[in-house]
């Protein structure tokens, strides 16, 4: 009998951004947090592909989730659609002055480096903002694991955010500024 990982496969993520709200039932949703400053409302989400983050400031929104690609999301509003391999950047601007920088990577380690790394992030569990452990599917490699830390400043916030992918020896790292023109 074999037993099927919550976590899809790595190879099969994308990273979508979207230029309104896409609603959060799109995804299996395992724990989430709403943060708020300067006339800004971020919602930050963990589900079993990695993240949902939806920033709300005056009539501007954003959305930016990672999916498996095989997923049926909208494509209205959608301005990034990147399949996740190696490192990647996106920045846009909008006519309200609110501006997104993204950059996203995947690294495939080996197992002892991935091993390593895994229990750094573990320890950054008791500091993250939201974080989430899954159940191990092999007793052999840790569960998967996904945090969030979130800095808030005068007009923005920054996003980090790291998903273990333990049976692929993988992690996806994004890193995402939400900035408000001043």
């Amino acid at each position: 009998m074999a037993v099927q990982s919550i976590r899809p496969d790595v190879s099969n993520l994308t990273i979508l951004s979207y230029q309104r709200f896409l609603h959060p039932e799109l995804c299996d949703r395992h724990c989430s947090l709403t943060l708020n400053s300067s006339g800004m409302k971020l919602e930050l989400q963990l589900n079993a592909s990695g993240h949902l983050l939806s920033l709300h400031s005056g009539t501007d929104s954003l959305t930016e989730v990672i999916v498996d690609h095989r997923e049926t999301f909208p494509v209205h509003g959608r301005f990034v659609d990147y399949r996740l391999r190696g490192y990647r950047t996106e920045s846009a601007v909008f006519p309200s002055g609110l501006r997104y920088d993204m950059s996203c990577q995947l690294e495939r380690l080996h197992l002892d480096v991935f091993l390593r790394m895994n229990e750094e992030l573990e320890q950054d569990l008791c500091r993250a903002d939201l974080s989430s452990r899954l159940p191990a599917v092999n007793r052999l490699l840790p569960g998967p694991l996904s945090l969030i830390r979130a800095e808030k400043g005068r007009g923005s916030f920054l996003v980090y955010a790291f998903h273990t992918f333990p049976e692929h020896g993988a992690i996806v790292k994004t890193q995402s500024l939400f900035e408000k023109n001043r």
